[in-house]
């Protein structure tokens, strides 16, 4: 049986969702799994993309923030390739043009992203924060802001781009200590 997303809204938020998860599998799943495999990805990825993709959608209608006229396939999609842009990027993978692919684009999906990027910000703010305000300038300039040790070393006022390879080395090392002391923070940032 075919559902219009207006059936898949009012199936989720009734609680009624079984047959609407199987129609999205048959329907959504195909273009998520051509997506991941299409930008270095396989099989198991896909999966797991589209179910994290389902999970969100499903907590997006729940809590009213679906806005509805939007398409469901098109919204999972989108949710599915900024996943996919987050997850490839952690593992160093190319995915092509993926993040200029604009064939279905949604407000909705993309601020659900922008609100996880947010919160991930605000935790790694608060982890630099720990790290002082040295160790925080330095890292910012080398990770965020792709400077090279020489211009860096220049701006902090080190002797040389060696110094500052130096520092910066110590800064990472004492980052990730920081991290894996503290469970709450690895496991947002993992997640």
């Amino acid at each position: 049986m075919g559902y219009t997303d207006q059936d898949i809204l009012l199936a989720i938020k009734s609680g009624n969702s079984e047959s609407v998860l199987t129609h999205l599998y048959k329907v959504a799943k195909p273009k998520v799994k051509s997506l991941v495999l299409q930008n270095n990805g396989d099989e198991d990825e896909a999966q797991d993309i589209f179910q994290d993709a389902v999970v969100a959608f499903y907590k997006y209608v729940l809590a009213g923030q679906f806005k509805e006229g939007n398409s469901v396939t098109g919204f999972i999609y989108s949710i599915s390739r900024n996943l996919w842009i987050n997850r490839a990027k952690q593992k160093n993978r190319l995915v092509g043009n993926i993040e200029n692919h604009t064939d279905v684009q949604f407000d909705g999906a993309d601020a659900y992203t922008q609100t996880v990027s947010k919160e991930r910000a605000l935790k790694i703010q608060e982890i630099l924060a720990m790290l002082g305000e040295r160790c925080k300038e330095l890292l910012t300039y080398s990770i965020f802001n792709k400077m090279s040790m020489e211009d860096i070393s220049q701006k902090m006022g080190f002797s040389n781009a060696d110094t500052a390879k130096t520092k910066n080395y110590k800064c990472k090392q004492r980052l990730i200590q920081l991290v894996k002391e503290n469970q709450h923070l690895k496991e947002f940032l993992y997640s």
